[in-house]
């Protein structure tokens, strides 16, 4: 399961919220079937089907002041909407179509990292940031380096190769250092 973003607050009296998105084209979401709201603290990643989540169907996708505000079929006014305040919004994997170079975040976890094809750290996660990039958490593998560094998703940095769960990384000279 995906998490596409977690509804922050309901807006007017029709039982539309604005939705905090975990996804980078929110646009998307009204052509999605098999969309999920799940409580705060569910983490649908391990979903199974005894967990607490309802199905639902957008019934009106629009932005509010550059936000992404919907609302679903399945809740059809304020009154219904106010208990899933800080709900998460959530996906099968299986029913997104990814675009070509495109990847999940999940995918580069435990992606072996190299610079000038000397091993120089593995993924651990691949976050959002404050700053509005992500950011590339890495066990640092070099000899006598030890840690976690974060590295600024720069496109123009990074080539991936998810079959052979390999990342060639170009950074800036003393990125790794800092």
């Amino acid at each position: 399961m995906l998490l596409l973003g977690h509804l922050v607050k309901v807006q007017g009296l029709k039982g539309e919220f604005l939705l905090n998105p975990a996804t980078d084209s929110p646009e998307r979401i009204p052509e999605l079937n098999g969309l999920l709201l799940a409580p705060p603290d569910l983490n649908l990643s391990e979903y199974n089907e005894t967990a607490p989540a309802k199905q639902v169907t957008v019934r009106v996708f629009r932005w509010h002041q550059n936000r992404p505000c919907l609302a679903f079929d399945q809740i059809p006014d304020r009154t219904a909407a106010e208990p899933f305040k800080n709900w998460g919004l959530w996906i099968p994997e299986i029913a997104v179509e990814l675009g070509e170079g495109e990847s999940y975040r999940h995918d580069w976890v435990g992606c072996q990292v190299f610079v000038d094809n000397v091993l120089v750290g593995q993924v651990l996660e691949l976050k959002p940031s404050p700053a509005g990039y992500d950011m590339v958490q890495m066990k640092d593998l070099r000899p006598g380096c030890y840690g976690i560094r974060d590295v600024p998703y720069i496109k123009a940095w990074f080539k991936l190769d998810l079959r052979k769960r390999r990342i060639d990384l170009e950074p800036p000279n003393g990125l790794l250092d800092v």
